[in-house]
């Protein structure tokens, strides 16, 4: 679902920037509809209406409905699909680590804390043992690898 996306992105696609801005928008304004996102883009309704319908059908945006309006059409109301894209977060603490897992409107989905691991073992092979918790914790989400997008590591 996201593979072309990130790889319109990659390439740096007109198209791709006004995606990322949408997303962008979207995060800080959870739903909105066509006109205000063209409004606040400075793009016409058209253009908006174009990449906000190829967004739905990658999976990005959601439709949530239409809402009441003072006379005429009512509009139509999108906001991002929490499930399109999660991020990793990992803490590694001098005795512990502490792993969490958002989906893509910020929502901790998963999250474990205080995992112990060896902290005074040689460091290649504690790195090794953090990696091997990191996998088993993403094995044990219920979501696939190629739908986390990010990972940071504190």
């Amino acid at each position: 679902m996201t593979l072309p996306f990130m790889s319109e992105l990659e390439k740096g696609s007109k198209n791709a920037l006004v995606k990322k801005a949408i997303i962008k928008y979207y995060i800080n304004n959870v739903t909105s509809t066509i006109p205000e996102l063209s409004k606040e883009l400075n793009l016409s309704i058209p253009t908006v209406t174009r990449i906000v319908n190829e967004m739905c059908e990658e999976g990005f945006i959601n439709y949530h409905g239409k809402i009441d309006s003072k006379g005429g059409r009512r509009p139509s109301v999108y906001g991002l699909a929490p499930a399109s894209g999660y991020f990793l977060g990992v803490e590694i603490k001098r005795q512990h680590i502490n792993i969490a897992l958002a989906n893509f409107i910020g929502e901790i989905v998963a999250r474990e804390l205080h995992i112990p691991y060896d902290s005074t073992r040689e460091p290649h092979h504690m790195l090794d043992e953090i990696c091997s918790l990191i996998n088993d914790f993403v094995d044990g989400c219920e979501v696939s690898r190629q739908s986390v997008l990010n990972a940071c590591v504190a």
